[in-house]
């Protein structure tokens, strides 16, 4: 038992006084308070619903603590964890921010949050097959696009239901054809037009299309020049 307690003295003697220090450091301090801005962060979406686009980003926090600690968390703030698994079907949920949805170091207060409640608007889950129409640009003079095709024909695509209810065809990026010319397989990417869907797959396509001569335009009779 005594060599416990001498092995290594010097070390422990060393960790003592650190550990004594920073109590005294952290007792010591003043208490303050100050106001810090914090992202928001949601977990435990629930897979058939869709969250809505009046996300809170961001809240500011009333901190109030000692101040090595203040400073330490206002340098690395750790963000608002909401869990949503106690959302069950789509509507509005209102959320209370509370000291548990907030990584605080001990001895440190949250005194409120601005806002101090988040609303959350869920929608229920849609998946459905959209078409890929291509979009030519730089069609060759005298020419006109006959027909095309496109791999894959259909592109699942995902969102809330009041978007995606509208939604029966996709676009893709402009295809120069006077760069391509036609008749070869084109590689270009379809675009889902709203920041609220999103592809369940790649949304590469790939497109080949048959040009074929355009009807002649009706020639404009020259105007004479005034003299």
């Amino acid at each position: 038992m005594k060599r416990f307690f001498t092995q290594h003295l010097g070390l422990k003697l060393f960790s003592l006084a650190v550990a004594t220090t920073l109590w005294f450091l952290i007792s010591g301090a003043h208490e303050l308070t100050t106001a810090i801005t914090v992202p928001v962060q949601y977990r435990n979406i629930p897979t058939h619903l869709e969250l809505g686009s009046n996300l809170v980003e961001e809240v500011r926090l009333i901190v109030r603590g000692p101040s090595p600690l203040l400073s330490r968390i206002s340098n690395s703030p750790a963000p608002v964890v909401l869990d949503l698994s106690r959302v069950r079907r789509e509507g509005v949920t209102t959320f209370t921010i509370q000291r548990a949805d907030v990584d605080l170091p001990a001895g440190v207060v949250l005194e409120r949050a601005f806002p101090s409640q988040v609303q959350i608007r869920t929608e229920r889950r849609e998946v459905k097959d959209v078409l890929v129409i291509p979009v030519f640009e730089n069609v060759p003079y005298g020419y006109r696009v006959e027909s095309w095709s496109a791999t894959p024909p259909r592109l699942p695509l995902s969102g809330p239901a009041s978007r995606l209810g509208s939604i029966g065809s996709v676009r893709t990026d402009p295809i120069d054809l006077k760069a391509h010319g036609g008749g070869q397989e084109i590689l270009t990417t379809a675009f889902a037009g709203d920041p609220h869907l999103h592809f369940l797959a790649s949304p590469q396509v790939k497109v080949r299309c048959t040009l074929s001569p355009a009807p002649e335009a009706r020639k404009q009779p020259k105007r004479k020049e005034k003299r």
